[in-house]
């Protein structure tokens, strides 16, 4: 951890409370530039994310629309899972796609990387355009994951967001950034 005299928080101590197959929740002891010390400070370590925005060639998201039960809704979202331990962000986001969706291939296209909620927690989500991915096998998701592919015209996708359809931040994050790179190219 940093230290205090470039404005960062410096751990005096670290606890984990709370350890998860999803997450674990760790108590931390810090103190602040000015010598204050904050106790208990609650972060919540995540493994990194991978999330794509695939184009088919003939100009169509692919979409997935399933249940999130923290929202108690369906949710219509971008193509994401979780990074493996040792697995490099791109091989994710393309595993995940073909597992999710059943599409692959095409050309990709990293846009960067954001922290969703950095306040607390401490993972990252990788973000990826991928261009020109068609249908290369069935689609293969994970046990308890009931998921529907949905294709939407790329012109309607900025409409998906605004209308409340698409909500998750990191997701509408991926998408905003791909749209202004599309456009970018054209």
């Amino acid at each position: 951890m940093a230290e205090s005299g470039n404005g960062a928080w410096e751990r005096l101590t670290s606890e984990t409370l709370l350890e998860t197959p999803y997450f674990n929740l760790r108590s931390d002891r810090l103190r602040l530039p000015d010598g204050s010390v904050k106790d208990p400070y609650y972060v919540l370590e995540r493994p990194d994310a991978a999330i794509i925005f695939p184009v088919t060639p003939e100009g169509e998201v692919v979409l997935v629309r399933q249940y999130r039960p923290p929202l108690e809704r369906l949710e219509l979202g971008l193509p994401a899972g979780l990074v493996e331990d040792g697995e490099e962000p791109e091989a994710a986001a393309r595993r995940e796609l073909s597992e999710e969706t059943g599409f692959g291939g095409g050309e990709w296209e990293p846009l960067g990387s954001l922290a969703s909620s950095p306040s607390l927690k401490d993972n990252w989500a990788y973000l990826f355009l991928a261009r020109g991915v068609r249908e290369t096998a069935p689609p293969d998701p994970d046990e308890h994951e009931t998921i529907e592919v949905v294709r939407v015209p790329l012109e309607k996708t900025a409409g998906l967001i605004q209308e409340g359809e698409i909500v998750s931040s990191s997701g509408v994050a991926a998408a905003m950034l791909a749209l202004a790179r599309l456009r970018e190219r054209t």
